[in-house]
């Protein structure tokens, strides 16, 4: 039997006592939590703010002051052992270019992976999302197809709707039909499948006057 001092890496409960360890930390220092969010925190003091967004053991962190930014990054980095990593350049699959022109998020190599995933690599790119004036039905009469299957097109299309909201209406459509999807229905998915195709480098781009970094931090310990 042994007692530990502090909870390791790797066991159920160290999750949970890292995040109890880093949250009463920021609160202490006068960060606020988000009530819709528990892992976003903001600073906001004489109009400058932090931001600060926990994710597992990475600390992401954005703000409109360099001097506030690199005071938290070298107070973090005494009190937590941590390696920078930069400004950030890919995250949870979306992909990050920080530019003159402001931030740019994309997801090109998710769409990659979502395209091998469904056999999808080789087909043509379509121009539109959905062919004008389409209708899906519920009481269409083409063949059952997998749930299964349709269900995990839906699910990676919903998530490429965070830098894609030119599919958002596409892929809402498609989702009504997950309980008893039809070939059909599978059609119409191909269809945003063939389109994202031929725009894996369509984004969005936050327009800034005064360029904010992105900076990536993960635990080391």
């Amino acid at each position: 039997m042994c007692r530990l001092k502090k909870a390791l890496y790797g066991l159920k409960q160290a999750p949970r006592t890292w995040y109890s360890r880093i949250d009463s930390y920021l609160l202490k220092k006068e960060f606020e939590k988000c009530e819709g969010e528990p892992t976003l925190y903001i600073k906001e003091k004489d109009g400058k703010i932090l931001i600060v967004v926990l994710y597992v053991d990475d600390v992401i962190f954005t703000g409109n002051d360099d001097h506030l930014i690199e005071k938290f990054k070298s107070v973090m980095k005494e009190e937590f052992e941590m390696t920078d990593m930069g400004l950030l350049r890919y995250f949870l699959g979306i992909e990050v270019d920080q530019n003159e022109n402001g931030i740019f998020i994309s997801q090109a190599r998710y769409i990659n992976q979502v395209l091998g995933r469904f056999n999808m690599q080789e087909c043509k790119a379509a121009i539109t999302p959905t062919v004008m004036g389409l209708k899906p039905s519920r009481e269409d009469n083409t063949k059952d197809f997998d749930p299964s299957l349709y269900k995990s097109v839906v699910g990676s299309l919903m998530y490429l709707t965070a830098t894609r909201p030119d599919i958002m209406f596409a892929v809402s459509l498609i989702s009504r039909f997950m309980e008893r999807p039809k070939e059909a229905h599978w059609q119409v998915a191909k269809r945003i499948l063939r389109y994202v195709k031929g725009t894996k480098r369509f984004g969005i781009l936050y327009n800034v006057s005064e360029h904010s970094n992105l900076i990536g931090y993960t635990d080391s310990d």
